[in-house]
């Protein structure tokens, strides 16, 4: 069943399709960069609530870039939309971990802050040579300390460089740094490792990552929710 669930006002749209244990949720706003609002946010999480009794969850954005992030004109033209993304971000990263199904994040191009908080979220990343990731939303006015709870697991030693640098990391970079777990050319299809993950016994995979989740902290509310408070009242620049 191919659901679309679009967000108003040419925003970004999530085109959802169930295929047996597979559900495919595919970012799509390539005019815009697959920007976030809070519908789209909204559209991704209900993406995992129907990939609950999957297999896999692929995550992927159509065009150039996988995802720049928040909607930063939204944002400009309603400043109270930065606590709302916020939030919204943070729960759909929350959804996204605790989804039973194995997710997979298929990145192109760039995972721009809430974009690379999303791939972060993933079990298993895949990037295509020349993406990059990285959090550059400091001269915004934004802390990207939504995204800690999901970074820090991925990334290890480097979280905290890509937290406070802003700087663009190289998949290539972060392949050598174990963070990216398949590192691909973009003319290379996903179809053989999705159907390796479809394969395995579906109880005990979910099973697997239910107690890796139990285990690293992940179904701990606290661990998003802090970041979200410590945000409150940021305001994004408007030069």
């Amino acid at each position: 069943m191919d659901i679309c669930m679009a967000a108003p006002d040419m925003s970004t749209t999530v085109h959802i399709a169930e295929e047996g244990e597979l559900v495919r949720a595919t970012l799509h706003g390539p005019e815009k960069r697959n920007a976030l609002d809070e519908q789209a946010l909204e559209h991704i999480r209900a993406a995992a609530a129907k990939a609950k009794d999957a297999s896999v969850l692929l995550l992927q954005g159509d065009g150039d870039v996988f995802c720049a992030g928040f909607d930063v004109p939204l944002m400009k033209r309603d400043p109270s939309q930065v606590n709302t993304l916020i939030e919204s971000l943070s729960q759909t990263c929350k959804a996204l971990r605790r989804c039973a199904a194995t997710v997979v994040v298929d990145v192109q191009g760039a995972a721009i802050a809430g974009g690379c908080a999303l791939a972060v979220s993933s079990d298993v990343l895949i990037a295509r040579h020349g993406a990059r990731f990285g959090y550059p939303v400091h001269a915004l006015g934004i802390s990207p300390a939504v995204t800690i709870p999901v970074l820090l697991p991925a990334a290890g030693g480097l979280a905290r460089s890509m937290l406070m640098s802003g700087r663009l990391y190289p998949a290539e970079q972060l392949h050598e740094a174990g963070m990216v777990h398949h590192l691909m050319a973009s003319s290379d299809s996903l179809d053989p490792l999705i159907e390796s993950l479809l394969q395995r016994g579906l109880a005990a995979a979910q099973a697997t990552k239910g107690w890796i989740n139990t285990l690293d902290g992940s179904l701990q509310d606290d661990r998003f929710d802090r970041p979200v408070k410590g945000s409150r009242g940021l305001r994004i620049r408007q030069d």
